[in-house]
């Protein structure tokens, strides 16, 4: 994939992010490319695109035993 399908990509999960509260995993993120005309995409990418936004500081991540999800950060829009 080219550098220009996934900073496409991430922005709509930036803005998706922004938009919508709540808990965001690698399933949800997988409906919503879906949703948007998107290939199904691996999982391996769902996950780096979650961790490029938590390292740019936009999402927080939440870890528990057998579970990894992220939400928006307090004061980020």
């Amino acid at each position: 994939m080219n550098a220009l399908n996934e900073t496409t990509r991430r922005l709509l999960l930036a803005q998706a992010v922004a938009e919508q509260p709540g808990e965001w995993t690698t399933r949800r993120v997988m409906r919503l490319y879906r949703a948007a005309g998107w290939p199904a995409p691996m999982i391996r990418t769902v996950r780096r695109d979650l961790a490029r936004l938590h390292r740019d500081g936009l999402l927080a991540l939440h870890e528990t035993p057998g579970r990894r999800y992220y939400t928006r950060k307090e004061g980020v829009r």
